[in-house]
């Protein structure tokens, strides 16, 4: 018989509207917040610039059946530089209404709404009802959530997807399926074609699973269940992989814009400068690197890429550890981002005065990071810090990739609602200490 692990909520199960008008509520908070940054920030006459003009670009291709492809209607050429999630799913938009690029950050904002109400749930299964709740408010009133989902790029898609696949993985490894480990493997694969940094992911957290699987099912069992996670990854992934090989003639498995991404971060117009360092620029369109990559595919350009950074590594070994404490120090920033990120309002929106005076996102850090810290204490005191170790986890893994390419607020969107998380964790677990202390009993932890 399987044991069933992890926390379960306790409270008493509500069924019915009283149970839907909380999470409703919600949903309507968090998309008011959304649509109104979006409206005031870009405007309805909002036109696609830097990323979001590949993404924009690529969906209106798509939904002309000129396949997933840059370049004007009359010469369309194939890409792969671009994961295929975000533009596939705007397509579906544009076919409906037109190129209507508004409608599409829109859409960005109903996805933004749904990424408090699936770390909600994801929260709620591993920690229990009340943190679930808490958690699921703090990433809606986010104010980095709130400003990236007024956006037509990756990174709210990626965060709603991540957070399905990482709820299904819990679920998975409480009660192993052969159909939820194939699902949970699909899940993943879809991560990572939404941002392929995800890619190596599922090893990690398969190899986090391990134990916890190994409490309800027997050895054999346990390899099998951990199989088919692999498949479900492939199967998604792989037509994806065959779509490039055939139009690129290359093995590419999800983008060409790795090995670019990687020498933007690393070069010496980054690191010489220091307003620059621990960030990153578009080497693609500077020199030398311009002249180089002239005439080259995107394969051909992004393996030289990958050579050019590696090389620059090499040759600035004693200075690794002060190259990674610059992209740590971006990463973990508490404040908005610097400059040289471009402009992300309009030059008449009405939020320009209101954030030089008052930094939002600094005021929302200093009031989470102290319970987000102590949160974390008790995770790792906790009696299942194994099984809620998971968020940890995630959230190491993006911090090491900052480390490999650069510390930004848009490299931090993914784990903001897992940060979140651990600040509801510190603020239920204050919360129940003062009323113990109010009501003259004690709280007691399970390693007492």
């Amino acid at each position: 018989m399987q044991r069933s692990i992890g926390v379960p909520d306790r409270r008493p199960r509500i069924r019915g509207p009283a149970r839907v008008r909380p999470w409703l509520l919600l949903f309507s908070v968090a998309l008011v917040l959304r649509i109104a940054y979006a409206w005031l920030a870009t405007g309805p006459d909002a036109q696609p610039y830097s990323d979001a003009a590949d993404y924009d670009a690529i969906a209106w291709n798509l939904a002309n059946d000129r396949g997933f492809s840059l370049g004007e209607s009359a010469a369309p050429y194939p890409t792969a530089y671009r994961p295929p999630v975000v533009p596939w799913l705007t397509s579906l938009l544009y076919r409906a209404i037109g190129h209507e690029y508004f409608a599409a950050v829109l859409l960005q904002c109903v996805i933004g709404a749904c990424v408090p109400l699936v770390l909600g749930r994801f929260a709620a299964a591993i920690f229990g009802g009340v943190v679930g709740e808490l958690a699921a408010w703090l990433a809606a009133l986010n104010p980095l959530l709130v400003f990236f989902s007024g956006y037509l790029m990756t990174e709210i898609p990626f965060t709603a997807i991540l957070l399905l696949a990482l709820f299904a993985t819990t679920e998975w490894v409480k009660t192993p399926r052969t159909a939820r480990a194939l699902g949970v493997g699909m899940l993943w694969g879809v991560a990572s074609l939404t941002r392929p940094t995800a890619l190596a992911l599922p090893a990690l957290v398969a190899l986090w699973a391990w134990v916890p699987l190994g409490l309800s099912v027997a050895p054999r069992e346990r390899t099998r269940q951990v199989v088919l996670v692999a498949l479900g990854l492939v199967l998604v992934i792989g037509p994806w992989t065959i779509r490039n090989a055939l139009a690129l003639r290359a093995f590419v498995p999800v983008t060409t814009g790795g090995g670019r991404a990687f020498l933007d971060s690393n070069n010496p117009l980054v690191w010489n400068d220091p307003a620059r360092r621990g960030g990153a620029v578009s080497t693609y369109h500077l020199e030398p690197y311009a002249q180089e990559f002239s005439g080259l595919s995107e394969v051909e350009a992004d393996a030289l890429a990958a050579r050019r950074g590696r090389e620059f590594l090499a040759a600035r070994v004693p200075e690794w550890p002060a190259m990674a404490l610059a992209k740590l120090g971006r990463f973990w920033r508490l404040g908005a981002e610097a400059g040289g990120t471009g402009t992300w309002r309009r030059p008449d929106s009405p939020l320009g005065a209101l954030t030089r005076r008052v930094d939002p996102l600094v005021v929302w850090s200093l009031v989470t990071l102290p319970f987000a810290i102590w949160g974390t204490v008790r995770v790792l005191r906790g009696p299942r810090r194994w099984f809620q170790s998971l968020t940890l986890l995630v959230i190491l893994y993006f911090t090491v990739l900052a480390v490999v390419y650069w510390g930004s607020l848009r490299s931090r969107v993914a784990i903001e609602p897992l940060f979140a998380l651990l600040a509801a964790v510190g603020i239920d677990d204050m919360r129940r200490r003062l009323r113990a202390r109010a009501s003259g009993l004690r709280v007691v932890s399970a390693r007492e």
